[in-house]
């Protein structure tokens, strides 16, 4: 059996994910102080809307010549709302952040292909009780994914308060 102890979230891989497709955050009510917000921990349980954490689940991204790359969304259940956070994509066992200014420019080199601009995103775990499977397209701009994700921090931000 593999090791499912919780680990550094930089240090998941997409062996991790094929093993465990959903890794939660750990958090700051863990009974092990040695594994802070950082670390993520494989989950068994089924994603569903009414819980309350912050995890870290596999999916598949499109890029725009139609090639599709493992990787993770980070996922926000604040009951009965979800947020999304496109996360890492895998390729030839690097890392790199979909949405990043050079994501492209890092997954034309390492692929040797072009027009690789993330675009779409698909998790490749289900919601209990829901038949499709969620996805999200990746914006287009830097201003556009900068203002969402401010607006995502704010909003989490106030929800732990309650």
């Amino acid at each position: 059996m593999p090791n499912t102890n919780p680990i550094p979230a930089n240090m998941l891989t997409a062996s991790h994910l094929k093993t465990h497709p959903v890794w939660q955050f750990c958090g700051d009510a863990e009974s092990d102080a040695d594994y802070d917000e950082s670390y993520v921990k494989p989950c068994e349980e089924a994603l569903a809307l009414g819980a309350f954490g912050s995890y870290l689940v596999a999916a598949n991204y499109q890029l725009a010549n139609g090639d599709v790359l493992p990787g993770a969304v980070q996922l926000d259940l604040l009951g009965a709302k979800v947020h999304f956070t496109p996360s890492t994509i895998y390729v030839k066992e690097k890392s790199i952040d979909p949405l990043a200014h050079d994501a492209s420019v890092r997954l034309t080199r390492i692929t040797k292909t072009s027009n690789t601009q993330p675009v779409q995103w698909t998790l490749a775990v289900h919601f209990d009780g829901e038949q499709n499977l969620r996805s999200g397209k990746i914006a287009k701009t830097r201003w556009v994914t900068a203002l969402s994700l401010l607006v995502r921090l704010v909003v989490l931000r106030f929800s732990r308060r309650r």
